[in-house]
């Protein structure tokens, strides 16, 4: 639990001067230090009507179900000078980082409580190495080498065509395709940080192993959303974009998949069909929809056999490159802890269903797949928990709400269904 008894020392705001000010957007009931965390607390209501500065007042209508949206952002943004943030909850949510204190009997559990809690900015520290771009160069490395390891593992490149040109091409348009899919998200992300005026990083790649050869990408918030409009936005918006440009890698990727007979693929590499198929990834739903309608005939998974055993499909490498954006976007739009998928969640159902989901969501990965339920709470850093926006009492928007649909089916088509076998 954080200490702010020497913040008075340091702050020349006193909690009269701090309740002048949070009058001027809310009728403040009471305020009062909190005990033990020093923390200026006001018992609020939104005022009926705040006009926001240049709009006048003949054409300012006031939405009801809405204005304390807007009296909260206006209240953050004359704040920011004095380098505080206000945190806005109901009496029954408990505040982030801190003990909550206890409501007494009679305190009504819905009452809106405005906590004021300066900032914590640290002095940016002269770095003589760029991390991001170290990241970045490493990150081009660990996707060329995967590159390699899926190009010298394939029949048609080993058999088919094997001229260094097609090699290459190859090797370069599977990393342009990761990126393309990586980069889009993480633009997604930093294009929803500028736009709600929230600092941010740029972003730090992950370099991993091959067959994968990356994580993703994430950037660091410097400063909280301010609602849950905010904090969805901020979560979507990279999978989102990052989903459309899967979609298009992955259809390229179909197109230019290859069909041999059986006896073809005997004679140049002396493997039957279920050798070659015993490598196997789990599909998505995404590439079960796209095997079943873009194939002809049926096809059966990576090293796809044709209904009959006629025909054998040998999946693109701009195809495996799909699989990965398709991997990557479903890691991240899973609805637990500082994923993105949490942030959406958490805006969704708020403080108090969002961990349900959560677990539910979890438990279900293990069945599903084990090794991705592992990466998740590895990549959540253990935990569930999350502190949510500094006003969580103002709902999303209804256009939000209709949104949130292409939340949970993107994360349908995008999860591998069934364990890794590498």
């Amino acid at each position: 639990m954080d200490d702010y008894s020497i913040w008075e020392e340091e702050e020349p705001l006193t909690i009269e001067d701090m309740e002048q000010i949070v009058k001027k957007y809310f009728t403040v009931i009471r305020s009062y230090i909190a005990p033990g965390t020093r923390i200026p607390t006001f018992i609020v209501k939104p005022l009926e009507t705040v006009l926001d500065k240049g709009i006048g007042e003949e054409n300012f209508k006031p939405d009801k179900k809405y204005n304390l949206k807007h009296n909260f952002n206006l209240l953050y943004d004359e704040l920011e000078e004095y380098a505080l943030y206000p945190f806005l909850r109901r009496r029954q949510q408990t505040m982030p980082f801190f003990v909550a204190q206890k409501p007494s009997i009679s305190a009504d559990p819905n009452e809106l409580v405005l906590h004021l809690l300066p900032k914590k900015e640290e002095e940016p520290k002269p770095r003589k190495i760029n991390i991001n771009a170290l990241l970045l160069i490493a990150t081009i490395g660990t996707i060329m080498g995967a590159a390699i390891f899926l190009l010298i593992s394939d029949p048609y490149v080993l058999f088919f065509n094997s001229t260094s040109e097609y090699y290459y091409s190859m090797m370069f348009g599977y990393t342009a395709a990761i990126f393309c899919i990586i980069g889009i998200h993480e633009s997604g992300h930093l294009i929803a940080c500028r736009r709600h005026k929230i600092k941010s990083t740029y972003p730090y790649f992950i370099p991993f192993i091959p067959p994968l050869g990356t994580m993703g990408a994430v950037i660091m918030q410097k400063s909280p959303p301010r609602n849950k409009d905010e904090l969805f936005d901020v979560g979507l918006s990279g999978p989102l974009f990052g989903f459309i440009i899967t979609l298009i890698v992955t259809l390229i990727g179909f197109s230019l998949t290859v069909a041999f007979t059986n006896q073809q693929i005997i004679s140049a590499t002396g493997l039957s069909i279920e050798q070659l198929s015993s490598y196997q990834f789990p599909d998505p739903l995404l590439f079960t929809i796209f095997e079943n309608y873009l194939l002809t005939p049926i096809p059966y998974n990576v090293y796809i056999t044709a209904a009959g055993g006629s025909m054998v499909y040998m999946l693109h490498i701009v195809a495996f490159a799909g699989w990965i954006g398709c991997f990557v976007t479903g890691l991240n739009l899973f609805p637990i802890g500082q994923l993105d998928g949490g942030h959406v969640s958490r805006a969704i159902f708020g403080d108090k269903y969002y961990r349900y989901v959560s677990w539910i969501a979890f438990f279900g990965m293990l069945l599903i797949n084990w090794m991705m339920a592992f990466l998740v709470l590895l990549l959540s850093r253990f935990s569930f928990e999350h502190p949510g926006p500094l006003n969580d009492v103002s709902p999303l928007t209804t256009s939000r709400k209709i949104l949130s649909i292409t939340f949970f089916v993107v994360l349908i088509l995008t999860v591998p269904m069934g364990s890794f076998w590498f």
